[in-house]
């Protein structure tokens, strides 16, 4: 019966590696580059603000084409109920001048135009500052885009390296529930030869039922965090095994950017410089509202004059054309300009504010960043110390109990203690790369990971 049950524990485990071996039987391996690039490729909220940058480009070419000549076809019809009647000094046109007027109506009862309209902006500083604009617009939207990728690059890159972390731990807890079954087969025979205490048989029972339980429960976190990833870069889950083949998590490369002096701007803070510029153009673009407008107007046509509707009716149609200028000096709008002008201000000190703000919080994670890795880094060091003299003490402890010079008591215990410790380095690996991580944001250097 005691022989059955350890073997029903050896079993689960058996199980358990099977699953893992099946579930990258048909997978292919992923390094972190590739995962960026499908996320970056394939993430609907960054698709979405690449296209309402596109749209921001169009709008500066629309603009600009604001320059270009207004050409239309004009056609014009009148019927004149009342004919305007003119007085006309005709005693100035005698021999003897006389103040005799006469009363005389111009024009008849129908009056058509036809021709082509020609506008030609030459000077108008309200369209090149909407050029100005539109170009800082598609610049914030860029900016948006860089923040939405740095976002996605540090999401992808923390689930990477923990799905990395939970596969280490994986095979450590594996070897470590083979370990402990061995225990306690041991004991289970000695049990069985009556040189083992019964309680001695349900410690190491109870030890192997955890060490099982830690290990699937460990599994299972790991199952979740590939789904994640798998979410994250529009893959199945299960077509996939995580490999740092790009050789990006190494003592190397963490020295070396960790070191590196490289000064770069984050995204969100090109964003508020942009927004800045925006506001600032938005400010000239009031004054220059009010400044001269000259256009080149021409006209090629013909007007039609006849009392009768009869457009096709001989010598009622005459040339009309010109070419000119116009000029138009703008002194009220109907607006307030400098009410505009102190909102935009406003926004300018606001965004100043926030630029100074984002600048501090980004330079102070950064320096806890690398405060948080030197402790961690120190604490690990002792860990890997510890774990690996107990797993010495473990594999002695296990000697000197198959030789009955030692009772499963200490055993049990080196056995908990070199898990909880293994537990402990791991998770401080974990956390120092994800320190690095952080570290790598603050610092904009996130696209040296892709």
């Amino acid at each position: 019966m005691k022989s059955k049950m350890n073997y029903k524990y050896l079993l689960l485990v058996a199980i358990a590696v099977l699953y893992l071996s099946n579930a990258t039987a048909q997978t292919r391996s992923i390094g972190l580059k590739e995962c960026i690039n499908l996320a970056l490729a394939n993430k609907a909220t960054i698709l979405a603000l690449n296209a309402e940058a596109t749209i921001d480009s169009l709008t500066i070419n629309q603009m600009r084409a604001k320059n270009l000549p207004q050409i239309a076809l004009a056609y014009d019809y009148l019927y004149n109920t009342i004919i305007r009647t003119n007085i006309v000094p005709v005693g100035q046109f005698s021999p003897v001048p006389t103040d005799q007027t006469r009363s005389i109506r111009f024009g008849t009862k129908f009056n058509q135009t036809a021709g082509l309209q020609v506008m030609q902006p030459v000077f108008d500083a309200t369209i090149r500052s909407k050029v100005q604009e539109s170009k800082l617009q598609y610049r914030i939207k860029k900016d948006q885009v860089a923040t939405a990728n740095e976002e996605l690059t540090y999401e992808v890159a923390k689930t990477f390296v923990s799905i990395l972390t939970k596969q280490e731990q994986v095979e450590i807890l594996r070897l470590d529930t083979l370990r402990t079954g061995s225990t306690l087969k041991i004991v289970s025979d000695k049990f069985a030869d009556g040189t083992s205490l019964k309680m001695d048989f349900n410690k190491a029972k109870i030890n192997h039922n955890n060490s099982v339980f830690v290990y699937k429960e460990l599994i299972s976190d790991l199952i979740v965090e590939k789904i994640y990833l798998a979410f994250l870069i529009n893959l199945e889950a299960d077509s996939f095994d995580v490999v740092d083949v790009d050789n990006t998590f190494t003592e190397q490369n963490f020295t070396s950017l960790t070191q590196s002096n490289e000064a770069k701007t984050l995204s969100k803070i090109s964003e508020i410089d942009s927004r800045i510029s925006l506001a600032q153009q938005q400010i000239k673009g009031e004054k220059v509202k009010y400044l001269p407008r000259l256009n080149l107007n021409g006209y090629l046509g013909a007007d039609q004059f006849s009392n009768e509707l009869k457009p096709t009716q001989s010598n009622t149609w005459f040339g009309n054309s010109f070419v000119g200028l116009s000029l138009r000096l703008p002194i009220s709008i109907g607006e307030n300009r400098a009410i505009k002008t102190s909102q935009f201000q406003s926004q300018i000190n606001s965004l100043n504010f926030q630029k100074e703000g984002e600048l501090k919080d980004a330079e102070k994670n950064k320096l806890t960043a690398l405060q948080e890795i030197a402790t961690l880094k120190e604490e690990a060091k002792s860990y890997a110390s510890n774990v690996d003299l107990l797993k010495e003490n473990v594999q002695l402890y296990n000697e000197r109990l198959q030789a009955g010079q030692e009772s499963y008591e200490n055993v049990n215990l080196e056995e908990i203690a070199y898990q909880k410790e293994i537990q402990k380095l791991a998770n401080v690996n974990n956390k120092i790369w994800q320190q690095w991580l952080l570290f790598l944001k603050n610092a904009g250097m996130l696209d040296r990971l892709n």
